[in-house]
C-alpha cells in the first residue's frame, strides 16, 4: 500500500508539474488583455511571444512551442521543439522542429525560408540589419532575411557589425584578425594578434594587438594611438582606459598625451556613462565614481548593477557570508542621480524594468506586482510570478 501511495503522488506530481498553467497576460493599466493555458511563455518580441504548450499524445506528455500576438490569437502553431534567442527580430527568428537537427528560419506568419543546413544559428542582432550569423562546423557566415548567403561560412570571431564592420579571422587564424564590412569585404586585411571581438566605436577607432601591444587603430587600419602606460581596453569620456598589471589590476585612464586622468587605484574600472560617471572596484568592493574621481556611490558592495535607464534604478547588493539569492541578500536602492530609495512599505523586492515603465516587485507576503519609476504601486501584488513588461505587455500567474 505504501508503494502504490508513493507511486500515486509521483504521478499526481509529474502531472501537476507538465500540465499548462493559466498564464494572465496584462497591459501597463493592469487589465487583462487575454489569458492563455500554457507550460511556459516568454516576453514579447518584435510584437510576438512563443510559448510552449503541453498535450497529452499516445498516453505521453509532450510539449510543442507556437507564437501569440498581443491579442493572444495563436499566430503560429505550436510545433517547434526550440527558438532561438528572445524569438522574432527584424521579422525573423530560428525554431527547430522535433524530427531535424537544423534549425529552420520563419517570418512572422509562419512562412519557412528556404536556407541552407545549419546545426548551428548565431542569435539574430538588431544591429546587424538584414545580415544573419550562421554556422557550418566552427566556421560562421552570414545569410540575409531572404536566406540567401552573403559571406560563406570560412571565418572565426565577432557576430555583430559594428560601425558596419565585424572582427574575423579565417583558416588557423595565424595571419590575424582583421575587419570585413557587410558585403564580405576585408576593409582592413588580416593581421592583428587580437581576440576576434574587438569592435569599433563610433569614434571610429578600435582596440587591435600590434607587435604585443594593445594599440587604436582607425578604419583604414592605421595605429593612431599606442602607449606603455598600460593594456588599452576601450575610450569613453575621450579618455583611454587602461590596466597596468600583468593580473588585470590597476585601472585608471589617460588621455591622449599620456597623463593620468584616473590615477591606476583600482581593481577593475568600467566605461564612463554619458553622465559622467562608472563602476569602479576597490579591493573586493564596488562603488561609482564620476570623471573628477569622486565618489558617488561608496564602495560597500559587492555586486553593484549600474544601468538606470533599462532598470529603472540602482543597486547594490552587500556581501554575505553564505551564497543567498537577491530576493534575501542585504541591498540598496538608489535613483539614477545617486539618491536613496526607500521602498513603499511591504514591498521586499523591485524587479529591474528591462526598459520599460513598469517594475515587477515582490511583497512580505511573496505576491507580486508592479510599480512606476516613481515607485508607486501601479498593479497590486497578487500574484505567484509576473514577468517583466515589454512592448507593453507583461506575463502573469495567479
Amino acid at each position: 500500500m505504501k508503494t502504490l501511495v508513493t507511486l500515486t503522488l509521483l504521478t499526481l506530481t509529474f502531472i501537476s508539474f507538465a500540465k499548462n498553467k493559466t498564464w494572465h497576460c496584462l497591459k501597463e493599466d493592469g487589465s487583462v488583455a487575454f489569458t492563455l493555458e500554457a507550460k511556459y511563455v516568454h516576453k514579447f518580441s518584435d510584437g510576438l511571444a512563443d510559448v510552449k504548450i503541453s498535450s497529452i499524445e499516445n498516453n505521453a506528455w509532450v510539449y510543442n512551442i507556437g507564437f501569440v500576438d498581443k491579442t493572444g490569437k495563436m499566430v503560429i502553431q505550436p510545433q517547434y521543439e526550440k527558438v532561438k534567442g528572445k524569438g522574432f527580430v527584424n521579422g525573423r527568428a530560428w525554431v527547430k522542429k522535433k524530427d531535424s537537427k537544423y534549425w529552420t528560419l520563419i517570418d512572422k506568419q509562419g512562412n519557412e525560408i528556404p536556407t541552407a543546413n545549419y546545426d548551428k544559428v548565431g542569435y539574430i542582432h538588431e544591429i546587424n540589419g538584414d545580415l544573419l550569423c550562421v554556422y557550418q562546423g566552427d566556421r560562421l557566415g552570414f545569410i540575409n532575411r531572404d536566406g540567401k548567403e552573403i559571406i560563406p561560412c570560412k571565418y572565426i570571431g565577432g557576430t555583430t557589425f559594428h560601425e558596419g564592420l565585424v572582427c574575423v579571422t579565417s583558416g588557423d587564424g595565424e595571419q590575424g584578425y582583421g575587419f570585413m564590412d557587410k558585403q564580405g569585404n576585408m576593409v582592413i586585411p588580416m593581421q592583428f594578434k587580437q581576440a576576434g571581438t574587438s569592435s569599433f566605436m563610433s569614434n571610429g577607432m578600435c582596440r587591435a594587438g600590434v607587435n604585443g601591444r594593445t594599440v587604436l587603430i582607425d578604419k583604414t587600419g592605421k595605429t593612431v594611438f599606442s602607449t606603455k602606460l598600460g593594456n588599452i581596453q576601450g575610450i569613453s569620456n575621450g579618455w583611454i582606459r587602461v590596466f597596468t598589471n600583468n593580473d588585470r589590476s590597476g585601472w585608471g585612464y589617460i588621455n591622449f598625451d599620456e597623463e593620468w586622468m584616473i590615477k591606476p587605484i583600482y581593481n577593475d574600472l568600467k566605461e564612463f556613462d554619458d553622465k559622467g560617471c562608472a563602476l569602479a572596484q576597490k579591493g573586493n568592493l564596488w562603488g561609482i565614481i564620476d570623471t573628477n574621481n569622486n565618489v558617488k556611490i561608496p564602495f560597500k558592495y559587492e555586486t553593484l548593477y549600474y544601468e538606470p535607464e533599462e532598470d529603472g534604478f540602482i543597486l547594490g547588493a552587500y556581501p554575505t557570508d553564505e551564497p543567498q539569492s537577491m530576493l534575501n541578500t542585504p541591498k540598496d536602492y538608489f535613483t539614477a542621480d545617486f539618491e536613496p530609495i526607500t521602498l513603499p512599505e511591504g514591498i521586499v523586492y523591485v524587479y529591474p524594468a528591462d526598459g520599460a515603465n513598469l517594475m515587477g516587485f515582490q511583497d512580505e507576503n511573496k505576491k507580486n506586482g508592479f510599480v512606476n519609476r516613481s515607485f508607486k504601486v501601479v498593479i497590486p501584488a497578487k500574484y505567484s510570478r509576473v514577468l517583466a513588461f515589454t512592448e507593453g505587455r507583461a506575463w502573469v500567474r495567479e
